[in-house]
């Protein structure tokens, strides 16, 4: 699979772009996950959204980067159905990574990741700090990337 990654800013997105992304997270984060919840919000407007598409121009992962008060984040962190356990995970994991270094150097990165992907992003140096708490339905815990 040849696969062609992208980083825009939410005035740059084009509009297939931004449906497609939109399309995908709402298959995730609604539909395969279940939960009934305002998907699409104010922070797509002031993220970066970091993609990759395959040879057909479809979108097989996705993550969007933003600043919180004091702070860098990511979430909505996707991968497709038929790209799972193909590695392309740890691919975006390491472009998400990349694009922070580049786009916000030397600023601390944490992170709300839902429960189930705690070891996952701990593969990426992230620790957890605090208990778990709920966040539209789904436990979620707060992770802090450590240097």
């Amino acid at each position: 699979m040849e696969i062609k990654w992208h980083l825009e800013s939410f005035e740059h997105l084009m509009n297939d772009e931004i449906w497609q992304i939109y399309a995908r997270r709402v298959q995730v984060f609604v539909v395969e996950q279940n939960r009934a919840f305002q998907e699409i919000d104010k922070l797509d407007k002031h993220a970066f959204h970091l993609w990759a598409t395959d040879e057909n121009d479809k979108v097989v992962a996705y993550a969007r980067i933003y600043r919180e008060e004091d702070y860098i984040s990511f979430g909505r962190v996707l991968t497709t159905p038929d790209t799972r356990g193909t590695g392309m995970g740890k691919q975006l994991m390491d472009h998400v990574m990349k694009a922070i270094a580049d786009v916000f150097p030397g600023e601390p990165v944490k992170i709300h990741a839902q429960a189930d992907k705690q070891h996952f992003y701990e593969k990426f140096g992230f620790v957890a700090h605090g208990d778990e708490y709920t966040h539209i339905h789904t436990p979620h815990i707060f992770m802090v990337k450590e240097k």
